[in-house]
């Protein structure tokens, strides 16, 4: 949407833009009540040659025709402005842009076509000044062609915007956009991006996130706008909302990729929703959409010991612990053992999270949770060097001290 003007030359009704018009309203009057001019016969024989050469795609013969015509002078002003339009059409499709330009600015010059020829040639100008990048011109175009306005379409808003787009004018444009959308039956798909993108920039999350549910609706198979329409909910606070967007876009088998699977596991966590965040992964694990590394390994774990699926965290938790550069995971996997209260295993991965290295601020609380596990099964003499040294660790002190003096009350 936002690259350059294609050039279609379609006849498009005209709307009234709110500009200074250039025209008096006798003269829009006498050019809507303009009729067709007379065209001589050998005038008319060689426009329906030129056509025909056209339909063949023969349009280099057309041009040499068209051309000849526009080298004679002593035509009526009519018959030399379907010369200049025909030539002018013929030299766009050529792509022989500048010379069309021309072709379309004499065209209007004669002042004799009719009112929609006329029209045609003012729009045609204005997109090919587009292509041209001369955008103020193109705007000077359009803007003599709304003056002229009838009917509003939405197509004419569309241009208008794209015109100001090109020229930095980006609230203007929007504004172009929405008048567009907002008049339009059915809106095309690059209407729709074009006013999302320049939403996103305004920070109009809300009414992004309305064109966003208009293309999911267009278009329920481009996970692009799933996930854009989920970005804007979230800009707006909306995480569930956000989060219901991207369940059924995985609902829909759109979602496939390992951060897009991540970004919902991210959001069922935020939302507490550790039992749905487990699941999602273990799914995702199983069918290889996303590695069974540390990371991802710790993650599940971590999802299902917040949904108290103890048991379950156990072997994805010994898997990261195997796979981490410390003991963190290890002690981790200890203290669920302490909790469930088997005191032997909760030992036995207390030292294998303290022979691997631990962080200072974890090691004194470790030493104290395997004092404890010791104490539990009749072992306080073991336990009791361990607070000793749990002594040393600021963060561990007060509760070191405090088993200490409960081993020698025993």
């Amino acid at each position: 949407m936002l690259s350059k003007v294609k050039i279609i030359f379609v006849s498009f009704g005209l709307l009234n833009f709110g500009v200074q018009a250039k025209y008096s309203e006798e003269q829009i009057r006498e050019l809507q009540n303009r009729q067709p001019g007379l065209t001589s016969k050998g005038v008319q024989r060689r426009l329906e040659r030129a056509n025909e050469l056209i339909v063949q795609d023969n349009r280099k013969g057309a041009i040499e025709i068209l051309e000849k015509m526009a080298e004679k002078e002593n035509y009526r002003p009519f018959e030399l402005g379907k010369i200049w339009q025909a030539l002018a059409y013929a030299y766009a499709q050529t792509e022989k842009y500048d010379k069309a330009r021309n072709a379309f600015k004499k065209s209007i010059e004669v002042n004799s076509l009719p009112y929609k020829p006329t029209l045609q040639s003012i729009f045609a100008l204005a997109q090919l000044q587009v292509l041209a990048e001369k955008y103020d011109q193109a705007e000077k175009t359009l803007s003599d062609w709304f003056s002229l306005s009838k009917e509003e379409k939405p197509d004419a808003y569309v241009f208008s915007a794209t015109i100001q787009f090109h020229k930095g004018l980006k609230k203007e444009a929007l504004n172009s956009i929405l008048k567009a959308l907002s008049i339009s039956k059915e809106p095309k798909e690059n209407w729709l991006t074009f006013a999302v993108s320049l939403l996103y920039e305004e920070g109009r999350f809300k009414e992004a996130s309305d064109m966003l549910l208009k293309l999911v609706e267009l278009n329920v198979g481009k996970k692009m706008y799933w996930s854009q329409l989920a970005g804007t909910l979230l800009n707006q606070n909306k995480s569930m909302e956000a989060l219901a967007v991207l369940d059924l876009a995985l609902m829909l088998n759109l979602l496939d990729q390992e951060g897009e699977i991540l970004n919902i596991v991210s959001l069922y966590l935020s939302n507490g929703l550790p039992f749905e965040s487990s699941q999602l992964l273990e799914k995702a694990i199983s069918k290889k959409l996303i590695k069974s590394d540390k990371k991802n390994m710790e993650l599940l774990a971590n999802s299902l010991i917040q949904a108290k699926e103890y048991d379950k965290a156990m072997a994805p938790l010994e898997k990261a612990a195997s796979m981490s550069d410390d003991g963190k995971l290890f002690a981790l996997k200890a203290r669920l053992f302490l909790e469930k209260e088997n005191f032997k295993e909760a030992i036995k991965f207390f030292d294998l999270a303290l022979n691997k290295g631990l962080q200072k601020k974890m090691e004194g609380q470790v030493l104290v949770e395997k004092s404890i596990a010791l104490i539990q099964t009749g072992q306080p003499q073991k336990a009791l060097p361990l607070l000793n040294k749990a002594l040393n660790y600021k963060e561990s002190q007060k509760l070191a001290q405090s088993w200490r003096s409960y081993i020698e009350k025993l």
